[in-house]
């Protein structure tokens, strides 16, 4: 997700998320990542 602040015609503020859904490749590389920072941390 990417997070964008925005303004609105009334002035009000926030916040817009941007998402969409990672490749299959994409969530293998995040788990091999997490796999990784799991053994260093001795977990």
């Amino acid at each position: 997700a990417t997070v964008y602040p925005f303004e609105s015609c009334d002035g009000t503020k926030g916040y817009l998320s941007c998402r969409r859904k990672p490749s299959r490749e994409e969530i293998l590389a995040a788990e091999k990542l997490y796999a990784q920072w799991n053994l260093e941390e001795g977990r």
